[in-house]
């Protein structure tokens, strides 16, 4: 950790950091700086002088600086006063005796809100407006007694907004100024909005976090006895942002704001390439084509995410492009000696950390010595009784309104499951560009639409098959799900758990929450409750099953020779299919949809399954150079037939819980048969694992990528992991297997809960890259550890609830035991957090140029390293020693990781955003659990001490 800190202060005060923007076919060595500075240009028109003070000012920090420049014998001394981080005007109410009048004005297009404080002039687009003060050349609004009045040196037209009366007030003419008409000058549009009594124009800071707007400065200049006040707007990013001001005979230019840093070097771009996934706008990859140019030596480079350029110290990291992709983004970093330095300080610690896991004599070796020695018998009666508390993981089914034709619509359409599975082998591109089989489609329907991938025996080929050949029918299907806990069914009349298409439209075909939806819109995030987010969902899914019914989600066909490998559907834009091309696709559906309805009645589905064959020959006529293997199709079909992940939930909680009961006979007396149960239990966990690896590696194989790159994924890999922490303390406690194999059930049902999706999804650029396989699965891998040693530590406190002068000797040896198991499993989940931690770092600065950046999820995975080392050594403090306090604690530093994980990822925005799914509530869990824990370590401690007594 010492090297560590050494080599990060290198990189704070030695190293620097920036980024170089360039132009195809423009040469730079110019990189705008990261921090920011105060300059000042001097002179007295003889002589000048450049000076610059580095600044780092932020909102919450004592920003108070007093700086004094000397020149030519005279003193200029700049003054902090204040700091407005993404400065916005606004009119300060209340804080003078002045009026000022709030205009919306447009010119050249834009729209702003204007403010004109009394006795002074602002610029608007070209034209100047005065209030109560005289500027030449300026539209003039003076105070009268009956209100206001303008004149202009030019023309004004005018409308009147409701009379719809419009005219011209010619130049130089005083009239009226009031606020319903429309006013027009010199290129600008403007009304008056309001007149504020008592105010002043300011500035505050911009809420909008997005907000690209200038920081704000304000200071004070002195030399000699004169003293001026100045704005300076500014900060990271703006450079050559400066004021200029004369004071005891100086001009004096001011800025604040990033500066030019020079390189030794030029770096020409060639070229910016950026690639998409097929037949989508996302971002798949993008790199620039660069010439390095240093005296007489030339060299060419590609640079892209997680492929840096290296050269004389300085590292140059794909970060960002324009938006018309002509230029290109690069992050600069100069800190070799800061990072090779902490990049050594990761090595030894951890050599440091998986040495003391074996070391003679190191206390894990010390508690893995003394474990051995105690019996692995452990009291499972109480866990038993912990069970009592109850999950309730039968979900209910819902009560759907019927309507007595359904039943007749859906048997009229049925379709052949074979057929529909040879529909389902298909390949559809998708809206993000992944080209998948149509069953993963239709199941991503479903989900999304009905909660479910079946509907009344029908899956979810068949389901979608019959709304393409009978859309009308489909419309009269209550299928869409409403949450009524938010009142969206009382706003359409629908008072049960499940809308049909046709509710949402009234008597003359207008949509019902059609104003509503538009304004829950027009509402920021953050300003939308309950009703807004699940009326723009219920949305979305009408939006969905109206796109089913058209056909126009049906991306089948890709177009020939297509740059971009875009599919497209017969009810699509099929302008770039030419001749037999065009009329294939435009045909074939119909065709299709003819041979259906003939199957249907005739029980003959030789003429449909030939349509199908005739698509999977288009398919691999146009589309075979993007298709996955018929193979993969194959294995991503079977693995959304079987659902490996939903299934083991239950099979993990079942086994679990029968290890549970067959430990607690063996407890009280030694039956072989229970022995051999207990073994056959441990047999069946050991299955569960084999095929969730199993699943797992399908899930990577289908994907193209490791199982960890989303909230799902990272889910399901975390139950595998902890699962496998069980088995490597199987052999000293079967408690240990039982209860990972019940939190494995746990995080796998948490998995499958609505706002955690499972579908499998492109890469991001920035997660494409080996680093996800090393840092995600180390890091996530330690959340299984720990999470058993929570668990465990669970454990021990019911068992002192639970213990009385009868068993207290029996219980005590349980309770040591897994005590002993508790730290050992959570050093090995410490060791590991931290070091996937530190090769997160790594990982950062290898993309983009800076291994510590205070992200959210950074600074929170650090947080949990800290919470778990005091956990880990509170035995060597006096006060906070015992079994009881570590038990405890191990379960209480386990809200570090659920905020590492769950809090940063669903509520905090930054670098991670990636991985973060929609703003969802705090699960009501969360609070039981929380009472449940309080609860029970209140009633151990008085148990334990009335036995200590």
């Amino acid at each position: 950790f010492i090297v560590i800190l050494i080599g990060a202060g290198i990189t704070r005060y030695v190293s620097y950091e920036g980024q170089m923007l360039i132009r195809e076919g423009a040469t730079s060595n110019r990189v705008i700086s990261d921090e920011t500075y105060l300059t000042l240009r001097i002179d007295n028109n003889e002589v000048q002088r450049h000076y610059e003070k580095h600044l780092l000012l932020s909102p919450i920090t004592n920003n108070d600086f007093s700086e004094t420049f000397e020149f030519k014998g005279k003193d200029v001394e700049v003054s902090f006063v204040n700091f407005i981080p993404k400065a916005s005007e606004s009119v300060l109410k209340n804080t003078g005796n002045k009026k000022v009048l709030h205009l919306v004005a447009s010119a050249m297009g834009g729209r702003e809100d204007k403010y004109i404080q009394q006795g002074k002039y602002i610029r608007v687009g070209r034209q100047i407006f005065a209030f109560d003060t005289d500027v030449p050349g300026a539209i003039s609004i003076n105070t009268t007694d009956k209100g206001l009045s303008i004149v202009s040196p030019i023309d004004i037209t005018f409308m009147d907004m409701n009379t719809q009366k419009s005219g011209t007030y010619v130049k130089d003419s005083i009239v009226d100024f009031v606020d319903h008409k429309l006013y027009g000058s010199g290129g600008v549009s403007f009304v008056l909005t309001d007149v504020i009594d008592n105010a002043e124009v300011g500035f505050v800071s911009d809420s909008n976090k997005n907000s690209n707007k200038p920081d704000l400065l304000i200071v004070d200049v002195k030399s000699g006895n004169e003293t001026q006040r100045v704005n300076i707007f500014g900060g990271k990013g703006y450079v050559n942002a400066k004021n200029q001001l004369t004071i005891n005979g100086l001009n004096i230019f001011i800025g604040y704001g990033s500066k030019f840093i020079e390189l030794p070097f030029k770096i020409r771009l060639n070229d910016f390439i950026l690639d998409r996934y097929p037949g989508s706008h996302s971002p798949a990859s993008f790199a620039s084509e660069v010439t390095l140019i240093d005296g007489n030596k030339v060299m060419d480079y590609r640079i892209f995410m997680n492929n840096v350029l290296d050269y004389k110290g300085y590292r140059f990291f794909q970060s960002s492009y324009d938006q018309d992709e002509k230029g290109t983004i690069l992050s600069v970093n100069h800190d070799g000696l800061g990072t090779g330095v902490t990049y050594f300080g990761y090595l030894l610690l951890t050599i440091g950390m998986f040495w003391t896991l074996f070391a003679p004599g190191s206390r894990f070796m010390t508690v893995n010595k003394k474990l051995k020695k105690l019996s692995s018998k452990a009291s499972v009666l109480l866990l038993f009784a912990m069970l009592g508390f109850g999950l309730n993981v039968n979900a209910q089914a819902p009560n759907i309104h019927m309507y007595n034709n359904v039943d007749s619509l859906i048997s009229v359409n049925t379709i052949l499951q074979e057929h529909a599975d040879k529909f389902g082998h298909l390949v559809i591109q998708d809206n993000g560009g992944r080209l998948k089989p149509v069953n993963t489609f239709a199941s991503e329907l479903m989900r999304k639409v009905y909660r479910k991938d079946h509907y009344k025996g029908l899956d979810a080929d068949q389901v979608l098959l019959s709304m393409t050949i009978n859309p009308i029918a489909w419309q009269f299907v209550p299928m869409i799900k409403i949450d009524q806990k938010t009142g969206v069914g009382k706003t359409i009349g629908v008072t049960e758990g499940y809308a049909r298409f046709f509710d949402f439209f009234d008597e003359k075909g207008g949509y019902k929450i059609g104003k509503l939806v538009e304004e829950a819109y027009q509402k920021k995030p953050g300003e939308r409750g309950t009703f807004d987010k699940e009326l723009l969902k219920v949305d979305e899914r009408v939006n969905i099953f109206y796109m089913a019914f058209n056909g126009t989600l049906l991306r089948l066909f890709p177009i020939p020779n297509d740059k971009s490998n875009k599919w497209v559907s017969s009810e699509g834009d099929l302008s770039k299919l030419k001749g037999d091309d065009s009329l294939f696709v435009a045909k074939i559906m119909p065709w299709y949809i003819s041979t259906i309805k003939d199957a249907q009645k005739t029980g003959d589905w030789k003429d449909a399954d030939q349509k199908i064959e005739f698509i999977s020959m288009y398919q691999q006529k146009y589309g075979s150079s993007v298709m996955p293997s018929q193979t993969k199709i194959d294995w991503e079909v079977l693995y959304n037939k079987y659902k490996p992940f939903l299934k083991l939930f239950p099979y993990y909680m079942m086994v679990g819980f029968a290890m549970l009961i067959f430990s607690f006979l063996q407890l009280f007396k030694q039956r072989k048969w229970v022995t051999y149960l207990n073994y056959a239990s441990i047999g069946l966990i050991a299955f569960g694992f084999i095929f969730h690896t199993f699943g797992l590696g399908v899930r990577w194989y289908i994907s193209g990528h490791a199982p960890w790159s989303n909230g799902y994924e990272s889910m399901i890999y975390i139950s595998w992991a902890t699962v496998l922490a069980g088995f490597i303390f199987a052999k000293r406690s079967t408690i240990s297997l039982a209860a990972t194999a019940l939190l494995a059930s746990l995080i796998l049902m948490v998995s499958h809960l609505n706002w955690l999706d499972p579908e499998v999804t492109n890469l991001v650029p920035v997660l494409n890259s080996y680093w996800l396989m090393i840092h995600v699965a180390i890091i996530t891998a330690s959340y299984g550890f720990v999470g058993l040693a929570a668990l465990l530590g669970f454990f021990v406190l019911i068992i002192y609830i639970f213990m009385n002068k009868e068993n207290k000797s029996k219980l005590s040896v349980t309770i040591t035991e897994l005590t002993y198991i508790n730290e050992m499993t959570l050093t090995i989940g410490l060791f590991m957090l931290t070091i996937g931690t530190f090769l997160g770092g790594v990982w950062a600065n290898e993309s983009w140029g800076r291994y510590w950046g205070w992200d959210p999820k950074e600074t929170w995975a650090l947080v949990s390293v800290f919470v778990y080392a005091v956990v880990l050594h509170m035995r060597l403090v006096p006060g906070l020693k015992g079994k009881y306090a570590f038990n405890l604690a191990s379960v209480v530093a386990f809200a570090s990781i659920i905020m590492t994980y769950f809090g940063v990822n669903y509520y905090l925005s930054g670098l991670h955003s990636y991985a973060a799914g929609d703003p969802v509530p705090v699960p009501s869990f969360v609070y039981y659990s929380i009472v449940i824990v309080a609860i029970v370590a209140i009633v151990a401690y008085f148990r334990k001490r009335q036995l200590d007594d």
